[in-house]
């Protein structure tokens, strides 16, 4: 259906004349900015994305994204941690600001689901044991403590223990009046890339090293004798093993990629115990 342009419709013209009035064009600095239907009707489809947390702001002392109030989650999971069970988060925790410091926190989802069942994918290591399973998750206590949910921080421990296993999304999110939701560029959770290394990795480590002379960007000693090469890691800043952007990635001997958030492993290696350059 075309719609009519009153600025050329005679009925309308010539009533203005008969009243002595003018129609006049509205003015306004604002520009509307569209945003990506698909990424939009996907986002509404299953609840989640996958941000960056720097996009999130805190407002009222939870997570807010673009205007709604949003929890955070990490999808790729490493198998051997999973029977421990993971949380979701409702806003910058001690758990949340560590993962910010180490920068670890593009392994997190934002997510608007309100049913308390999450898509997570299990790793070992480098290889997917399971994925895209739905499992319930509990919320974070630390969370719980800080925006002092239902007074929790007031009450006994077993009162404390009722809030935390009581705990209703749905009841969470209708405490707060959902904004319009005005999103830009954002990745799906369904189609972000799994926190495994890419099969051209290797390839792209080598050229890595080469290019920055196989010196440690955090020591800066330099590896670049034949029999020392092996000791020259390249290390994912962000802790996202997908992101082989270059400025995602980072030369480190061995001693400083083991003392990383999470690559304490590393210190087991022999390489380690042979490292004395």
């Amino acid at each position: 259906m075309k719609l009519i342009d009153f600025y050329q419709f005679e009925k309308l013209n010539s009533l203005l004349k008969e009243m002595g009035a003018d129609l006049k064009r509205i003015e306004t600095p604002n520009l509307w900015e569209g945003i990506d239907d698909s990424k939009l009707a996907e986002l509404l489809k299953t609840g989640e994305v996958e941000i960056d947390l720097n996009e999130i702001k805190i407002r009222d002392g939870v997570f807010e994204y673009k205007g709604r109030k949003v929890i955070v989650y990490i999808r790729d999971q490493y198998s051997k941690y999973h029977s421990r069970g993971y949380k979701f988060h409702l806003r910058k925790c001690n758990t949340i600001s560590i993962a910010f410091q180490n920068r670890r926190n593009s392994r997190y989802v934002v997510s608007l689901r309100t049913d308390g069942q999450f898509k997570i994918n299990l790793l070992d290591n480098n290889v997917i044991v399971k994925k895209d399973l739905i499992e319930p998750l509990k919320v974070c206590k630390n969370c719980l403590k800080q925006i002092n949910y239902q007074n929790y921080t007031a009450h006994p421990n077993r009162i404390k223990q009722e809030i935390y296993e009581g705990f209703q999304l749905e009841e969470y999110f209708a405490m707060f009046r959902d904004t319009e939701l005005n999103t830009g560029l954002f990745r799906n959770a369904n189609n972000a890339p799994l926190n495994v290394y890419n099969k051209n990795f290797n390839l792209k480590s080598k050229t890595i090293r080469k290019q920055r002379n196989y010196e440690c960007n955090d020591c800066g000693i330099n590896m670049s004798k034949q029999e020392h090469r092996k000791f020259a890691h390249v290390h994912h800043r962000d802790g996202d093993k997908s992101n082989d952007n270059s400025n995602n990635l980072e030369v480190l001997c061995i001693q400083c990629h083991s003392n990383q958030a999470g690559h304490g492993q590393l210190k087991t290696n022999t390489d380690y115990q042979n490292f004395n350059i």
